[in-house]
């Protein structure tokens, strides 16, 4: 891969990038993207091909482009430099962008830092652009049903799956839409920002004086409590880092988060969502479990594989949901 992207960087031409002497290595990945670092005499870059949708676009990497184009004003996201969604050489696409120096958000350290690159994003005023560019999601409890219900099609009938796990799956998913009449307090009280939808601690980058969010790989337009639900679940915080937040750490990032926002109860908007974003995570876990069994998998992360198991077991399902079922 490594040779194969020297190769397709000499053939960029573009007065912008020079990488006529460039080192690639590899640098990260995820379920559906893979990241190489590119060093040259003058700058780093990011080097990111796309594997997979799961907004389900066919023009996955150019939304991705175009999302970090429109947020960039934030001050919060990576520069972008380039994308290729001709699909002729990488078959999903790739994108060029900005290489940011720091290290993985901590939760004991960097809440109120967190909280103020969300106050940066959820602060750019929505033109009417955004809503023709972004994918707008109006109803933030169908949309979660509908998404954890398209995420579990495949599961119901999975042997991968112990049907313990199947039937708390059920059981939340009647309870959710016995409760979507809650939904109203959205619709008749809407705060509208452009959300990430992605918030694991390893998309923020905390550098020495400044700090960001990447991986802007499926925003949308949706309430803020999409983003601020996700960031304090502990379905988020045990992902990478095996932490809980406390009372109190949560209400410092309230606290931080809310300083310049307009005063629309983000806690109560949390508190509301907060089932569904477990519904969707847990549907997601459930999902990609399967697929941990093919042979023919592009990308495999043992840490994600065994973190997911985790998740699905009766006695952590229990635990996370004993206050919702």
């Amino acid at each position: 891969m490594i040779s194969n992207i020297i190769s397709y960087l000499k053939n960029i031409s573009q007065k912008d990038l020079d990488f006529s002497i460039a080192d690639v290595q590899f640098l990260a990945q995820g379920e559906y993207n893979q990241n190489y670092l590119i060093t040259t005499p003058h700058q780093k870059y990011v080097f990111r091909i796309n594997i997979a949708s799961q907004l389900g676009l066919k023009n996955q990497i150019t939304y991705e482009y175009n999302a970090l184009k429109r947020i960039h004003c934030s001050g919060r996201t990576p520069k972008t430099y380039y994308v290729d969604d001709t699909k002729s050489i990488f078959p999903n696409g790739v994108l060029i962008m900005e290489y940011l120096e720091g290290h993985p958000l901590e939760y004991k350290k960097d809440l109120q830092q967190a909280a103020a690159i969300f106050q940066d994003i959820h602060l750019i005023s929505l033109d009417k652009g955004d809503y023709q560019n972004f994918i707008v999601e109006k109803h933030l409890f169908q949309d979660r049903i509908k998404e954890g219900k398209h995420l579990l099609s495949d599961v119901w009938d999975s042997p991968a799956i112990e049907q313990s796990a199947k039937n708390i799956l059920e059981k939340l998913l009647n309870k959710l839409e016995n409760n979507l009449h809650q939904e109203s307090y959205f619709i008749n009280n809407p705060w509208q920002v452009i959300c990430n939808t992605e918030v694991n601690s390893h998309n923020f980058i905390i550098g020495e004086n400044h700090s960001w969010l990447i991986d802007w790989e499926k925003p949308v337009i949706s309430d803020p409590c999409q983003d601020i639900t996700q960031f304090l679940a502990p379905t988020t915080t045990l992902w990478r880092r095996n932490i809980i937040l406390t009372s109190e750490e949560i209400e410092l990032f309230y606290t931080t988060y809310e300083t310049k926002l307009p005063p629309n109860n983000i806690r109560e908007r949390v508190a509301l969502y907060n089932p569904y974003l477990y519904f969707r995570a847990l549907s997601w876990c459930a999902s990609v479990l399967p697929e941990y069994n093919k042979p023919d998998k592009i990308i495999n992360n043992p840490e994600i594989y065994q973190k997911i198991k985790e998740y699905l077991s009766e006695d952590f399902m229990n635990s996370l949901l004993k206050d919702i079922l």
